[in-house]
């Protein structure tokens, strides 16, 4: 039987990068006493978060077979909306729940308005998700440095730091997977998350059948906009800063933990949880290659090794089982 249609196999392959970051786990754990200490476990789990954040939304992007390339820059934007406004009003004396229940909502709120736009140049505009995410990363990184001054953004109030796990690591990691779990949830058992998958998988057909193209691939890139700036507000409140150099480059690795965590760039295939492995994964490598004191350029070698080999794994599992053909 073709591996590509053996269940048994199939089930592997999508459990796949659960499976190896267990096995890296293992392997590292052995190899450095270090990386087994409780303590940097913690760590690792802690600085996940926000990659682990953002993966998710990029996920509900990439299943729809597009792309959204503004997540890092969104990320900084909806983080200096946040604290600009936060720093304003601890200056002005209001109660901090207050001020920081409301630089919460904006920050969410600036998120959800990128990725609106996106959905709708990419839907109604016609444009390549490519290009209207690249544009919108342009722009978004602009008006953060514009809006801040180029500066960095100093004078939030204390309570913000708890969002970031930096009195209680297990704050953003409880949020990060609870939010995994959630996503499973709708990916799985929604009529929303099964017109993602069908979306990437046929488009043509899909619309044939009667579900709201547009409407859904607007809403994935809002949501994907929402987890950009959820992120942005984790790490601006790990050090109660906001840097408008804050998430540079964290779009390739939102992307790349998801397809390192199984999703296709085809369109089609990808799950919450395992993304969420695809992102640990990355911090694991990450996480050893500086107990052992290897050069940190060495670090995106591994990590980018490997996502070519896993691109390279996905390809040749569909050719093989005739989903693609040369």
């Amino acid at each position: 039987m073709d591996r590509g249609f053996n269940p048994l196999w199939r089930a592997v392959s999508r459990q796949s990068p659960l499976i190896l970051f267990a096995g890296l786990c293992v392997v590292f754990a052995v190899i450095s006493p270090e990386f087994r200490n409780v303590e940097n476990l913690m760590s690792v789990a802690y600085r996940t978060s926000v990659i682990g954040i953002m993966c998710l939304g990029e996920l509900l992007v990439i299943i729809t077979a597009g792309i959204d390339l503004s997540v890092g820059s969104v990320a900084a934007l909806a983080s200096m909306s946040a604290c600009l406004l936060m720093k304003s009003l601890h200056s002005g004396g209001y109660p901090p729940l207050l001020t920081v229940s409301v630089g919460l909502v904006v920050g969410v709120g600036c998120g959800a308005l990128c990725g609106l736009i996106n959905g709708l140049l990419i839907t109604k505009g016609k444009l390549p998700p490519f290009i209207a995410t690249l544009g919108m990363m342009m722009c978004a990184r602009g008006v953060t440095l514009i809006i801040s001054g180029a500066q960095t953004i100093y004078g939030l109030p204390q309570s913000f730091s708890w969002l970031g796990g930096t009195e209680k690591w297990w704050i953003p990691v409880s949020i990060t997977g609870g939010l995994a779990v959630i996503f499973a949830i709708v990916l799985a058992f929604t009529r929303f998350g099964r017109s993602l998958y069908a979306i990437g998988g046929n488009k043509t057909a899909t619309k044939l059948s009667g579900i709201r193209v547009d409407s859904v691939c607007t809403i994935a890139y809002t949501l994907c906009g929402i987890t950009a700036g959820l992120a942005g507000l984790v790490l601006a409140s790990r050090t109660s800063v906001a840097d408008p150099n804050a998430a540079l480059t964290y779009e390739l690795d939102a992307i790349a933990a998801c397809v390192i965590g199984g999703a296709s760039l085809m369109g089609g295939e990808g799950g919450a949880i395992t993304a969420f492995a695809g992102a640990l994964i990355i911090m694991v490598l990450r996480n050893f290659c500086t107990i052992e004191n290897f050069n940190v350029y060495w670090q995106q070698v591994f990590v980018g090794v490997l996502l070519v080999i896993l691109v390279f794994y996905d390809t040749l599992r569909k050719r093989l089982s005739g989903q693609i053909q040369d």
